[in-house]
């Protein structure tokens, strides 16, 4: 048995759903975890060399393909010569009952990681990661295209950039748009290892054809990486960290784009607060037409934004919980201009998220009693109250099915 399908189940564990203290009530959920998080704790170094990029894509009819990349079914981390051998694997995920059965997709000599995907509407998937396999750099960000039955459209190996990384890829309605970081400074950022210098974005058509190619942050004064990008029907929103000289923290700036007419939409911002480096995520909010930020900000403390589609800033809420490094949320229309977002909290946690196209409301925060590991997460509704997240670990897929209890209402 692979460490991915154990789905032998502890026994339910209540865990208090917390409401707002005014309320002077608890509210409850209940959680199952995979017997993978009893072996997730260990001390392993970097957890990316074992796993890393994780990504729910949903279909046009409603599938859930999950998409990931790992160094192997059982994740075995660097090899002898300390190099990292990441492949990419899927599982079709069916909510009623939800588990996960790993298939190959991408092999290739090299790490192909950390694994992004987006579909677009006609049912056809780009994943995207950096990889030194046939890179004429110590990097490329490369590229495959599948269709709805994992068929290949573009067989990998297609390339972004060479000497492209850190790239992320989103889908509108007719495109494909990949954000990318370009060359290395060495010094300053996380263990004194260096940061990107530029950022740029490429976009392409739902066959995978390249249309465009377009600089965000390039030339500039600045060092610029981790890019991460969300798409809406017409738009994508660019969200990325701007190196601070001499400080733990980076300064979060995103731009609007519209792939189609090939314009901006909006200035080059910067959000005020200072973020922990790679603690931030963008998604798209279909119920309220408008995009949420999320950061973790230098203090530790969440911070979220609700951002409409000229990039201007319609709602915000301080004071959260921390978010997760890598992490991304479970989003559900709830109906009514009303959309329910949980994500991922620091250390163990899940923060439960009501959004309307003016406000942002904090719903209570759960303990699912397991501590999350930064090189990646997702999750998926099963039902309105119904979740299911993935947690990538050095053990392999960590799983939680949660069923929440009744929200806090102010």
């Amino acid at each position: 048995m692979d460490s991915f399908n154990i789905r032998v189940l502890p026994a339910l564990v209540a865990v208090a759903f917390i409401g707002l203290p005014a309320l002077g009530q608890a509210r409850f959920a209940t959680v199952e975890l995979s017997s993978n998080a009893a072996l997730a704790s260990a001390s392993v170094g970097d957890v990316r060399a074992f796993q890393h990029g994780i990504d729910f894509v949903q279909l046009p009819e409603g599938k859930q393909v999950l998409i990931w990349a790992s160094s192997g079914v059982v994740p075995r981390g660097e090899d002898a010569s300390g190099e990292w051998v990441h492949d990419v694997y899927y599982s079709w995920v069916d909510p009623a009952r939800p588990k996960i059965s790993p298939t190959l997709l991408i092999s290739a000599p090299a790490a192909q990681e950390p694994a992004s995907a987006a579909a677009t509407p006609d049912g056809n998937i780009m994943i995207t990661m950096e990889d030194a396999w046939n890179a004429g750099n110590n990097l490329a960000q490369s590229f495959a295209v599948f269709d709805r039955k994992m068929r290949p459209v573009l067989p990998y190996q297609n390339m972004v950039f060479d000497g492209g990384h850190s790239g992320h890829v989103a889908a509108t309605n007719t495109r494909f748009v990949v954000f990318y970081s370009e060359e290395w400074v060495p010094g300053g950022g996380v263990d004194d290892l260096g940061s990107g210098d530029d950022v740029w974005l490429a976009s392409y058509d739902v066959a995978g054809r390249i249309l465009a190619r377009v600089p965000v942050a390039v030339g500039e004064q600045s060092r610029d990486w981790w890019p991460l990008i969300a798409g809406g029907e017409d738009r994508v929103l660019l969200l990325w960290q701007r190196f601070v000289p001499g400080k733990q923290y980076a300064r979060l700036m995103y731009r609007v784009f519209d792939p189609v007419r090939n314009v901006w939409l909006s200035a080059q911002r910067q959000l005020p607060e200072g973020v922990l480096y790679y603690t931030y995520d963008v998604q798209y909010l279909p119920g309220v037409m408008a995009f949420m930020i999320v950061a973790t900000s230098k203090s530790g403390s969440g911070v979220a934004w609700l951002v409409g589609p000229g990039g201007e800033i319609m709602a915000r809420r301080d004071g959260l919980p921390g978010f997760v490094r890598e992490a991304q949320p479970a989003i559900r229309n709830m109906g009514g201009g009303l959309v329910r977002v949980v994500y991922p909290a620091i250390p163990d946690g899940l923060s439960v998220f009501e959004v309307s196209n003016s406000s942002i409301r904090h719903a209570g925060n759960i303990s699912i009693g397991y501590n999350w590991r930064g090189a990646g997460s997702d999750g998926i509704f099963t039902s309105d109250t119904g979740l299911f997240f993935v947690n990538l670990s050095p053990a392999g897929l960590v799983s939680a099915v949660v069923e929440l209890g009744r929200l806090a209402q102010e």
